[in-house]
């Protein structure tokens, strides 16, 4: 059967250890990328702050100096800041009037942002990251400091500083260029992760399938070892189980006057037949033969089937139906073989409703694997109780029933002879309404065969 396998519980171990390693590698790289990322972020920042307060002490320094002289000192002053890092400086009253900046338009305008109401009202510092209009982002620090004013007769009079503010923009480019390149690392982290989750993915499929390869190769080895035995004993059992059936035959005609002998013979026929059916199965099963292909008419097969079936399914109280869909064209298969996959199916669909229900067979044809092979697919749906979870995975194991009297060989087989026919087999729907048994079958046989 062709289907999704589960990997047994000693293999998983190498599985979960190889997703368990892969998680805390990926985690503890995003973790260590990201903190690296935002203490580079803060120390970049940091840096522009330590930088802007440094060159603003400086300023408000020669501006105390310059204190007794006029405003046109001041601007001169800072007109003469030509530092590379500074984008733009300016002093400014309490009152937020400009009264120096490195662009003389400005002197005379107003300062009345929030952030300048912040520091006038708390006399604290601040820095933010703001875009200029020419669209270039900066670092802007508004700092507070205080020159003694000048008194009567040019005397600076210390009792009485007068409060003013400083604001320098900084070029974040060289900062900048340290958040960048933690960005970059951050992105490199995150495709390295990706890379590393699909090469685990992979890692884990091919486990997955290396395991279910193990346990399928042990478990043909084990089937075909109790297949030979099995072989070898039916065909020991075959001639002397033959003899008793027709000696109990032989009695029972002759005990026909004696009511309880010949129940007792018709027991044993009845028996050995049984015997013999399973015999029958166990060398189907353990000496498979190839099929003997030709034009096969499916519905026709269906047909003999049913009919075959006919007293069983009298018997049981199911209502059989075949529902033929698109063109019923033959397909290249061997048509004993199908009647034994087909009633292998029906029989079991008959065992599973022994209260009566309805069994209907569908087929209809679909594309195949390539838009050149076609193929026909055939359901056997029935009304039954459905097939347990426990039992699910396990009804085409050969030698598995849930049955006291059953062999475990027919869905096995089943299997064997769709593989031989290059199709496929497997449950489509089980549960309390019935179970849907779907195989399908390609027109021209095996790709290559």
């Amino acid at each position: 059967m062709k289907g999704e396998r589960i990997v047994a519980a000693p293999y998983r171990w190498p599985i979960r250890v190889l997703l368990g390693t892969l998680a805390v590698i990926s985690a503890g790289l995003i973790a260590v990328t990201l903190l690296n990322y935002h203490t580079t972020s803060k120390l970049a920042e940091q840096a522009l702050q330590n930088t802007g307060l440094s060159m603003a002490l400086e300023v408000a320094a020669e501006a105390r100096a310059l204190s007794a002289r006029d405003a046109a000192a001041l601007q001169a002053l800072v007109a003469g800041q030509h530092r590379r890092e500074i984008a733009y400086l300016a002093i400014g009253e309490r009152d937020g009037t400009i009264i120096a900046h490195t662009n003389p338009r400005l002197v005379g305008n107003l300062l009345d942002d929030a952030v300048f109401s912040h520091v006038r009202d708390t006399g604290r510092l601040v820095g933010e990251f703001v875009v200029l209009g020419t669209g270039e982002e900066v670092y802007e620090l508004t700092v507070p400091f205080h020159i003694p004013p000048v008194g009567p007769g040019g005397v600076v009079d210390v009792s009485k500083p007068r409060f003013r503010i400083i604001r320098i923009a900084l070029h974040t480019a060289p900062a900048r260029q340290i958040v960048y390149q933690a960005q970059a690392q951050l992105l490199f982290v995150g495709v390295a992760v990706l890379v590393l989750t699909g090469f685990g993915a992979w890692q884990v499929r091919t486990l997955r399938r290396y395991f279910v390869l193990q346990q399928e190769a042990a478990q043909r080895e084990r089937f075909a070892g109790l297949g030979e035995m099995a072989a070898v004993l039916a065909h020991e059992i075959r001639n002397p189980l033959g003899a008793i059936k027709g000696l109990a035959q032989f009695l029972g005609e002759k005990q026909a006057a004696d009511p309880p002998q010949l129940e007792m013979t018709r027991t044993i026929a009845d028996e050995a037949t049984r015997l013999e059916r399973l015999v029958n199965d166990l060398l189907t099963y353990a000496r498979p033969r190839p099929p003997n292909r030709q034009p096969t008419e499916l519905p026709g097969v269906l047909d003999e089937v049913l009919r075959l079936m006919g007293p069983a399914t009298n018997a049981a109280g199911v209502v059989c139906r075949i529902d033929v869909s698109g063109n019923a064209f033959p397909i290249s298969a061997d048509p004993e073989q199908l009647k034994q996959l087909f009633g292998n199916l029906v029989l079991n669909a008959i065992q599973a409703m022994p209260t009566g229900g309805r069994l209907t067979l569908t087929q209809r044809s679909v594309d195949g694997k390539s838009r050149t092979r076609r193929a026909v697919e055939v359901t056997v749906e029935d009304t039954g109780s459905g097939i347990s979870e426990a039992d699910l995975s396990r009804v085409f194991e050969p030698f598995y029933t849930t049955r006291s009297k059953g062999t475990g060989l027919g869905l096995a087989i089943c299997t064997q002879i769709t593989a031989a026919h290059g199709g496929t087999i497997r449950v489509a729907r089980t549960g309390p309404e019935g179970t849907t048994i779907l195989v399908t079958l390609p027109v021209e046989g095996p790709a290559n065969g």
